[in-house]
Formats: C-alpha cells, sequence, structure tokens
C-alpha cells in the first residue's frame, strides 16, 4: 500500500468518525504535510483519493485549504460513482447490493482493525442500543457503523461503491416507514459482528458475518 493510499486512509478514518463535520478545513497542503511528516508529493496524491470519493474539496484564496466535503458533494460523487439518476434508484436494488458486498468489507474490518478501530466500533454500538427503540435514529447511527467498518478496507473500488450506497440509503430516512423491526435484535447482532472483527478472521467471523440480517423492509 502507498504512502499516499495510507494517508488518505487515515484522514478517511477520522472524517467517517466524525472527528471533522461537513465543511470542515482540515487545513493546507502544506499543514497536512507538516502534520504526517510526509512529502508534498504524498499529501497531493490521498487528497486526490479523497476527493475522488467525494469526501473533500479544495478552496482556493485567503482562508482556503482543504475542506471536508458537504452531504450535497457526497450525493453528487453517489450518482458519478453508482451511474444512478435518484429518481430512479430503487432504496432495495441498492440495498441488494449493499448487502452483497457486506461480507467484503466485514472481512477486509477484521484483517486491518486496529485497538482504537474496535473502540470506536463498540461506541457507536452502545449508542444504536440507546436508540433501538427509535428506528430512524437507530439506523443513522447504524450506517455510522457501517461507513467505520468500511474505512478499514484497503480495497479503493469497494470503498467507493460501498460508501456511494450507504449515501443513498441514508439519504431515504427521513421518508422510511419500518416493518417489523426488533432494536433489541438488531443491536445483538451488529455487537457480535463488532466482537468477532475484533477477534479476526476464523469461524466466529464468519457465522456473524451469516447472521447480519438486512434491514426490515421500508415504504
Amino acid at each position: 500500500m502507498s504512502r499516499a493510499a495510507r494517508l488518505a486512509g487515515e484522514l478517511e478514518r477520522e472524517i467517517l468518525a466524525d472527528a471533522y463535520s461537513p465543511g470542515e478545513r482540515l487545513g493546507t497542503k502544506e499543514e497536512l504535510r507538516e502534520r504526517f511528516g510526509v512529502a508534498v508529493a504524498t499529501v497531493t496524491e490521498a487528497l486526490r483519493l479523497l476527493e475522488t470519493r467525494g469526501l473533500t474539496e479544495a478552496r482556493p484564496g485567503p482562508g482556503g485549504g482543504i475542506f471536508v466535503a458537504g452531504q450535497v458533494k457526497r450525493l453528487t460523487m453517489m450518482h458519478n460513482v453508482l451511474g444512478l439518476d435518484s429518481d430512479a434508484a430503487v432504496y432495495r436494488d441498492c440495498l441488494a447490493v449493499r448487502d452483497a458486498l457486506e461480507p467484503l468489507i466485514c472481512r477486509d474490518a477484521a484483517h486491518n482493525r486496529r485497538a482504537q478501530d474496535v473502540r470506536v466500533l463498540e461506541a457507536i454500538v452502545a449508542r444504536m442500543d440507546e436508540r433501538r427503540d427509535d428506528p430512524a435514529g437507530y439506523f443513522s447511527l447504524n450506517w455510522e457503523l457501517h461507513r467505520r467498518l468500511a474505512a478499514l478496507s484497503q480495497n479503493l473500488p469497494l470503498k467507493a461503491i460501498y460508501g456511494a450506497l450507504i449515501d443513498y440509503l441514508e439519504t431515504e430516512l427521513d421518508h422510511a416507514v419500518y416493518h417489523r423491526f426488533d432494536g433489541a435484535a438488531n443491536v445483538a447482532v451488529h455487537r457480535e459482528l463488532v466482537v468477532a472483527i475484533a477477534e479476526g478472521s476464523g469461524p466466529r467471523l464468519d457465522a456473524a458475518i451469516a447472521a447480519h440480517a438486512p434491514l426490515p423492509p421500508l415504504d
């Protein structure tokens, strides 16, 4: 993995873990170079990778620099990556593709996870448990958890497609009507998934991935 890809991955983890808000300034290229102790060329390539994922944007002029992209920017990238017209995109179809990619994301997460990553995942699941009787709030945290899992992957095409799907699915939350939602059971599935990812590859991870049920129907 190149230094630029590693740097992009580190910044991506911070962004997806809500260390920064949409529109917040990350710094100039020189400030990022000094912070991470890398060459300017490494910073430039890392930022190019982040911009293609719709995560950052450059702003010129006084007070400019590199900023976390807003939701509109991310949605635009979603359309570019998936080739979808928002009027034609079907929630269930996107969800089916997301579910098909989930095992790859989880196995990558189990392979690349660090202790601090596991702590973040556990904290998100704890917050999900607090919102288990509030489906809309619960699934907002659910997307946060899955973005964090995706950030652990080093497969750039997988992350781009998966992230775009998550962005689209999240936009549907405001219009969602959830059926047969069992918050306690759903939390248990995700808690076990995180424990299995923390342990790494093996039978427990395979079982946790298999038990990771799709989301309930949405109208």
